[in-house]
């Protein structure tokens, strides 16, 4: 499913919140996420083009104290250049339902909207990237590496034939993602290993 990631600022009255931005494709979103299940389908429905809906993880409403129906201001940080200087980017969105996803980092900072309404805001011509959904979570990995190798490789094929310069291409897994949270467990279990090691070498010597 094609996707725009992007930071911005979120405005409700005195609150502000530095959030991510993400664009999607409402009807191909629960092909790659979880997110967009059975319970939320009817709410990620409602993202439709031209109308700059907006959908907010529930702990990022309570924050900003907003319902299904208000009005929020999105800030990109692009400005628009006038004579009087830079000047930044708003627009009003309405808030047309929230998600829980169970994570916190994402239902605390991440905010989702259409894709097409995401490109006109960020000044995109299409999506930022491609995501791609695994039978096997645990081939991740590997299969990032593969594609990787294989993109870069048609990339800089297709950038040395036409000339553009393009050619740089990132593949990220869940891993590297979540590093931070994957990097945590493991220092956890590790310590966890030589706590029990320590309990049943003590055992053995009495």
């Amino acid at each position: 499913a094609p996707f725009i990631d992007a930071q911005a600022l979120l405005a409700r009255g005195d609150e502000m919140k530095g959030v991510l931005v993400r664009g999607i494709a409402p009807e191909l979103e629960s092909e790659v996420s979880d997110v967009v299940n059975e319970r939320s389908r009817l709410v990620f429905q409602g993202l439709r083009e031209g109308e700059f809906g907006i959908v907010l993880g529930v702990d990022l409403a309570k924050r900003l104290g907003v319902q299904m129906g208000d009005t929020v201001t999105l800030i990109a940080p692009n400005g628009q250049v006038t004579p009087a200087g830079i000047t930044p980017r708003l627009k009003q969105m309405r808030v047309i339902g929230t998600f829980n996803s169970g994570h916190y980092e994402y239902d605390a900072n991440l905010a989702m909207m259409h894709l097409v309404d995401a490109a006109k805001m960020f000044r995109l011509e299409g999506a930022s990237g491609i995501r791609v959904k695994l039978r096997d979570l645990h081939q991740a990995v590997q299969v990032g590496d593969e594609l990787s190798q294989a993109l870069s490789t048609k990339a800089r094929a297709s950038s040395a034939a036409l000339g553009d310069g393009w050619g740089e291409l990132y593949v990220r897994d869940w891993t590297k993602q979540n590093r931070t949270w994957f990097a945590a467990v493991q220092v956890e279990k590790t310590m966890m290993f030589i706590i029990l090691t320590l309990i049943v070498a003590v055992a053995a010597f009495n």
